[in-house]
């Protein structure tokens, strides 16, 4: 690949700024992430009787963690664009577009995704370590395996793990091409362009549905285009996904080489 476009030495010196630039951003954030995983986990447990927490409590609070704060996240990405002095500053980096859209990728989506479960999963072991000081009862601490493993049948447990990750990666790409998108409150008018085009669409899915009498209409599946069994439905609806990702990351690297001409 030509220089140009893309440069490995350029593209370390991106994340070298970033991370020197932005150190007490990172430790103020990843304080606040603990801190209220370990102040909702203390609060659950007191009014659970003081019982710890256990692999089902980790799994369904850490699922919900990890979505929310990872949605906030990059719903901020490319900081340098809420302002247009920060946005000049930005542009004039010597870098290319390629490299600016996968550093802010990577640092944001990738580095989220790699960060949050483990950073999740520390702070359940050390709190219900810490709270079994004070209590009667026995933690149990839950292996770093179950930031990943889930309980899914083994005919289609590879498929659901990708259906998981392609419907992350989904409602990430979204975030993360609002930011691109929007000037000021990036995240907020992504969440609303959202419920926008599913009100819609789900307003014209029952207004053809009830009103146009499409219920009563059972075609055979030969003519239905879309796959009905179990495995073949896993395996479009996770390859929808992945194209829609794809197709979502393209239009913030355009957005972005828009703001380069």
């Amino acid at each position: 690949m030509s220089n140009n476009i893309f440069s490995g030495k350029r593209f370390q010196l991106l994340l070298k700024q970033h991370f020197i630039h932005n150190t007490q951003f990172l430790l103020l954030a990843t304080g606040a992430y603990v801190g209220v995983i370990f102040i909702v986990l203390t609060l659950a447990q007191i009014g659970n009787d003081l019982k710890p927490h256990g692999l089902s409590h980790f799994q369904e609070l850490m699922s919900v963690f990890v979505a929310l704060f990872s949605i906030l996240y990059v719903g901020h990405s490319f900081p340098a664009f809420r302002s247009k002095e920060s946005t000049i500053s930005y542009l004039m980096i010597p870098a290319s577009v390629l490299e600016k859209f996968i550093f802010e990728f990577v640092s944001r989506i990738g580095f989220i995704l790699l960060t949050l479960p483990l950073l999740f999963w520390l702070t359940f072991n050390l709190q219900g370590y810490f709270f079994a000081i004070f209590t009667d009862h026995t933690f149990e601490p839950v292996g770093l395996q179950h930031t990943v493993k889930l309980d899914a049948p083994e005919d289609y447990q590879y498929l659901i793990y990708a259906l998981i990750i392609g419907g992350g990666l989904f409602a990430l790409s979204l975030a993360f091409t609002g930011a691109a998108m929007f000037t000021k409150q990036p995240l907020v008018r992504s969440l609303f362009a959202v419920a926008l085009v599913v009100m819609f669409f789900g307003g014209y899915s029952y207004l053809v549905i009830e009103h146009l009498g499409l219920e009563k209409y059972n075609p055979p599946d030969t003519m239905v285009l879309l796959p009905m069994h179990e495995g073949p439905a896993l395996i479009f609806f996770t390859l929808a996904l992945y194209v829609a990702s794809a197709v979502m990351l393209f239009v913030a690297y355009l957005k972005l080489k828009e703001r380069e001409v």
